[in-house]
């Protein structure tokens, strides 16, 4: 499932779709193979400086936003991606503490009409901090999806137990549950690291995702296809932000190549 590069994803791709190549990526159906994953571009507070012109870039040429759980109903054959998608998501929301910097970046996405995917650093349970909680339940409700960053944002890796892994996993996904009524659909995993050394998956992540009931794993580099034939959870890369609304625009309209693409940290 996670041993094949983008490159050999393509060349199924040619061989599948034949002529749909000649169309954007995104009208590809699933029945034709391996899809392309939409444009994902990866948050932080720090970016807040920048997001204005990104959002005005992909207002200005076309973007439509989704969250992983609509990607998850193209992968299961119930939707159509809308023209041009993009995901967009904002790591690093805690509910321990939220900055005012994260509320003016939601805002910021609204009122250009998108909606996107916040990463929720569980430390604090719905009981230790209802303010913090009902804050992120009127993100839900606004249509924000919530998705798990961890009970302590860990290095997963370097995490030692299966039992410590399903407290950083399970138990912060039950969490979200909990305090907002919403079902996660994705880990987004600290650090953009699922990698041991060597380059290969850790499969623990991937093992205690599932007991979560986990579709996607979410990380930085590759992961810019998936297979409806394969089985979830499925693992979905990002980019993050460049300089300029110029470099973010090339990196967008170059996530499903063969070039190469930043890796970050989340």
């Amino acid at each position: 499932m996670h041993s094949r590069s983008r490159r050999d994803f393509l060349k199924i791709l040619c061989l599948l779709a034949g002529g749909a190549l000649l169309r954007p990526a995104w009208q590809i159906n699933a029945a034709a193979g391996p899809i392309p994953i939409p444009p994902t571009i990866m948050l932080h507070s720090k970016d807040r400086w920048k997001l204005v012109n990104i959002l005005r870039w992909l207002r200005d040429n076309g973007y439509n936003s989704l969250t992983y759980r609509q990607f998850l109903d193209v992968i299961q054959g119930n939707a159509a991606l809308p023209d041009r998608p993009i995901i967009l998501t904002i790591d690093d929301v805690g509910s321990s503490f939220i900055l005012p910097y994260y509320m003016a970046m939601v805002e910021a996405v609204e009122r250009q009409g998108y909606t996107g995917v916040l990463g929720v650093v569980t430390r604090d349970s719905p009981l230790k901090n209802p303010d913090n909680w009902a804050t992120l339940r009127g993100m839900a409700d606004r249509g924000w999806q919530l998705d798990t960053h961890t009970t302590h944002h860990h290095v997963l890796p370097q995490v030692k137990t299966l039992d410590e892994l399903r407290a950083e996993i399970v138990d912060s996904a039950q969490m979200i549950i909990d305090g907002t009524g919403q079902t996660p659909t994705s880990l987004i995993v600290p650090y953009a690291n699922p990698y041991l050394r060597g380059g290969k998956f850790d499969q623990r992540i991937f093992d205690v995702s599932t007991e979560g009931n986990l579709s996607f794993v979410v990380g930085m580099k590759e992961g810019r296809f998936v297979n409806p034939i394969d089985h979830a959870p499925y693992y979905l890369g990002r980019v993050g932000v460049g300089m300029d609304s110029t470099q973010e625009g090339w990196w967008i309209t170059h996530f499903n190549s063969d070039e190469p693409t930043p890796q970050d940290n989340s």
